[in-house]
């Protein structure tokens, strides 16, 4: 039996990257699920007040792509739960695998269709990972590990339905069985923003009681130069500094254009 792939979008704000992240995964598989809601989580409760999602539907239900794409509407509290929404409705459709793929996630489409192989050849984990660039204030800088390395990690990418994965805590699968898909990258431009896009995202973000965000806004955000270290908001020193990208490391054509 043809194994049904889909993947699944938190929707909020991301104005600049939702379009391209759409296109990114159209052509490669059976359904995209779009989770929207017009308030924030509950992590702030003041951005559930004062913040509204600014992103217009209408612009991806007159697309190209609004053949494959599902919306789900609603409101959560919670990271997990709207994640666990998109399973829900996943899994009602049959689909067997769920990509994790936020909006500022990217993928070459000849990695997009090895990934997508590998785990048809390998169908019985409940997690799948791959290697993870992380950009820096804009696409030519590129952030590093302590001992030099370019792979900022090795976030999980795809979860298993029909073992019965869902999401446990934000981003998190609810189980660790998992594996390495080789030789294929994730482009990461969490962190492509203006000072105003930053700040929304402290603001309304899953990890907003996780660090000081002020004190790293205008410490690490704010103020970095090249010399500048340990500038991951949670774990400093996992992005040691961020320095201008290597020619070897070749963009997505989609974050090209």
């Amino acid at each position: 039996m043809r194994m049904k792939f889909a993947t699944h979008i938190v929707l909020f704000g991301q104005d600049k990257w939702i379009m391209k992240n759409i296109e990114n995964s159209y052509k490669h598989v059976d359904v995209i699920y779009i989770s929207y809601s017009k308030k924030p989580w509950g992590y702030n409760p003041n951005a559930r007040k004062n913040i509204i999602n600014s992103f217009n539907l209408d612009i991806i239900k007159e697309s190209v792509f609004f053949d494959k794409i599902t919306l789900i509407e609603g409101d959560w509290q919670t990271e997990e739960d709207q994640r666990n929404a998109c399973v829900s409705k996943a899994k009602k459709d049959n689909v067997d695998y769920l990509m994790i793929h936020d909006a500022d996630e990217f993928y070459h489409d000849d990695d997009f269709e090895l990934i997508l192989d590998f785990i048809k050849k390998n169908p019985d984990h409940d997690v799948y990972k791959c290697a993870w660039y992380n950009f820096w204030k804009t696409l030519d800088y590129i952030t590093i590990q302590s001992d030099g390395n370019l792979v900022a990690g090795y976030p999980e990418i795809f979860i298993n339905l029909t073992t019965g994965t869902d999401f446990s805590r934000k981003r998190r699968p609810s189980s660790n069985k998992s594996i390495i898909i080789p030789n294929v990258f994730c482009y990461h431009a969490s962190y492509v923003l203006t000072d105003s896009e930053v700040k929304n995202k402290l603001n309304t973000w899953g990890h907003h009681n996780d660090f000081n965000t002020d004190k790293w806004y205008n410490e690490k955000w704010l103020n970095w130069n090249e010399q500048s270290i340990d500038l991951h908001p949670i774990s400093p020193s996992a992005w040691k500094r961020a320095i201008k990208k290597p020619k070897d490391i070749e963009l997505p054509k989609i974050l090209k254009q």
